[in-house]
């Protein structure tokens, strides 16, 4: 075997090995990127749902009780427009 046949054996070992690396490496992120994802069978998702329903129940709080805040600021801002549209202006004495 002279080098005119060992240069493109050995290049296409180097192109096989590149390639096997690269879908392994593919494969790793998918698997990696995607775990959580797919559908699992087991006590995990029961875990899961008690966690979203705890997170939901604290958000619902929140925003309660951002809205009353929200309110109180809108209730005070139109008692004071009401009171300033109500006093008569300096020069109208």
């Amino acid at each position: 075997m002279g080098p005119d046949v060992l240069v493109p054996v050995a290049g296409m070992f180097t192109g096989v090995i590149a390639l096997v690396t690269l879908g392994w490496t593919v494969r790793h992120w998918v698997d990696r990127h995607y775990e959580g994802r797919r559908g699992t069978t087991g006590t995990g998702g029961a875990d899961d749902v008690a966690r979203l329903t705890e997170r939901l129940k604290t958000v619902e709080d929140d925003l309660s009780s951002r809205m009353l805040d929200l309110e109180e600021r809108v209730d005070f801002t139109e008692r004071v427009l009401a009171q300033a549209r109500e006093r008569p202006e300096l020069g109208d004495r």
